[in-house]
């Protein structure tokens, strides 16, 4: 699939994954969907023409409804190749994440994808699979398997340090987007960093316009 111009400074795309992550995402899914639920692997046709891993994972545990293709759904293409009621897994380009999510917002589609932090909105994460991806050349990154299938938030206390509080935040207003439209600043809220908000299942809610001392800090999550 081409990278989409513009989106990233740096090509950062090519994170492929190893079987037993696949593996461990498909296990996931096999506990909350019915194995003959639709799931449709997008961009996950590789270079030479032969399929990734996470389609032969879901089979391997017993889902029997796959179709795989090469090109990721996003809302800048016209024609989508996705049949309603398809659930998307995959590891999509990092750098098509953003107008994926719109796309998904928009056709009320499921899925369960890689995500760096920050980019996958309103939805949640798999706490068992953690916040470090490692590619199959031995590469890591800080990103996290996401979806919106089943509510992950773990019950009781945060595991991890409070970054911040939406209550010292400088910002005049917060954000107008589905996920802090309903905040003011003032109001308290304790924050967290990425891998705090992986382990405890809430890392798709989150605002980046945190301002403490006059400096926009890094995107801090939320539980809700």
């Amino acid at each position: 699939m081409r990278k989409q111009n513009g989106t990233a400074k740096v090509n950062d795309d090519e994170w492929y994954t190893p079987y037993a992550t696949a593996l461990k995402v498909a296990e996931f899914l096999a506990e909350v969907l019915s194995m003959d639920t639709p799931i449709l692997c997008p961009a996950d046709i590789l270079p030479d023409g032969s399929e990734s891993v996470i389609p032969k994972a879901l089979r391997d545990v017993g889902f029997v409804r796959i179709r795989v293709t090469k090109d990721l759904p996003v809302d800048t293409q016209e024609v989508q190749d996705w049949l309603p009621g398809e659930v998307i897994v995959t590891n999509p380009p990092f750098s098509l994440l953003v107008p994926f999510r719109r796309w998904a917002l928009a056709s009320g589609a499921r899925f369960c994808v890689l995500s760096r932090p920050g980019a996958m909105q309103n939805c949640w994460s798999i706490p068992e699979l953690g916040n470090d991806f490692k590619s199959t050349d031995g590469r890591s990154v800080a990103a996290a398997w996401m979806q919106n299938i089943k509510d992950t938030t773990q019950v009781g206390e945060v595991v991890g340090n409070i970054l911040g509080d939406c209550g010292v935040c400088e910002s005049k207003a917060c954000p107008k987007n589905s996920m802090t439209a309903d905040w003011e600043p003032g109001k308290s809220r304790p924050l967290y960093g990425f891998s705090a908000a992986v382990s405890g299942g809430f890392a798709g809610l989150f605002c980046k316009k945190y301002y403490v001392d006059g400096k926009n800090k890094f995107t801090r999550f939320f539980k809700p």
